[in-house]
């Protein structure tokens, strides 16, 4: 009986004292949506993996977040914030800027993480376009859901509707396509995805930046929820972090070349 209650005793002992270490390791799977189709902020790489300047700062950010461990998941752009409304991912990290519809109805961080610049961007030889008011009469493409197309319509309904919108998937493939075979006169877009893009297409392009399209921050998105607040306390706690000490302008210049991580940074570019 003696025996048996020591035998007892150590075994209690045993599981008390490792069962701290195996709660410690678990981390909470967070699930980011991406798109993965639009570089060099998102894409799929030579080895099927998620990349781009987005992924890079999301890693980043969980390597600061010990309960944590995010895991992407490549969503087309027209569907992506679907998934996100149906619970596949708990945010989007996307190259994501705030408009008044996004903002009523989603988290967006506090901190942002890089500054897009925009251009209207049509094909090289044109010279018939140098303004918004130039687009009157004109065809754009614009991607559905795109916070750039959003602007477009307000701009559009404000001056009389002259400017023939053509909504696209919103992959920069398929509007260089349509500018290329002469099925639209322009796009609004990132410069440096569509450049990129533009060269592996084989398309010659030109592009120019209006007063309307400033510098744009760029924030992670989340789904409203009391845990995804306090998911979203954590991760600007990181950002802030990587923000001053240094990675977010090195993984900016990385991935773009310069930096674009404060608004001081890309205005100077």
């Amino acid at each position: 009986m003696y025996r048996k209650l020591i035998r007892v005793a150590l075994t209690v002992l045993v599981l008390t004292a490792t069962l701290p270490l195996t709660v410690a390791s678990a981390a909470t799977v967070v699930k980011v949506g991406t798109e993965g189709a639009y570089p060099p902020y998102n894409y799929i790489n030579d080895d099927g993996e998620v990349d781009g300047y987005d992924i890079a700062v999301a890693k980043a950010v969980d390597e600061l977040l010990e309960d944590v461990e995010f895991e992407y998941v490549p969503t087309a752009w027209d569907g992506i914030f679907v998934a996100l409304d149906a619970g596949e991912f708990q945010f989007i990290a996307s190259n994501l800027t705030k408009n008044e519809e996004r903002e009523a109805k989603y988290l967006f961080a506090d901190e942002p993480y890089n500054y897009e610049g925009v251009q209207l961007i049509f094909k090289e030889g044109r010279d018939d376009i140098q303004s918004f008011e130039d687009l009157k009469g004109k065809r754009v493409a614009a991607g559905v859901g795109n916070a750039n197309t959003t602007f477009l319509e307000q701009y559009n309904e404000a001056n009389g509707n002259e400017i023939e919108i053509v909504y696209t998937d919103g992959n920069i493939n398929n509007a260089l396509l349509e500018l290329e075979n002469d099925n639209v006169d322009a796009t609004i877009g990132s410069v440096i995805t569509t450049q990129l893009t533009a060269d592996e297409l084989g398309i010659k392009i030109a592009s120019i930046q209006l007063v309307e399209l400033d510098l744009k921050p760029v924030y992670f998105l989340y789904a409203q929820s009391e845990e995804n607040e306090e998911l979203k306390q954590k991760i600007d706690a990181a950002l802030l972090e990587l923000q001053e000490n240094g990675v977010l302008s090195e993984l900016s210049i990385e991935y773009f070349g310069r930096d674009q991580s404060t608004a001081e940074a890309a205005e100077a570019n």
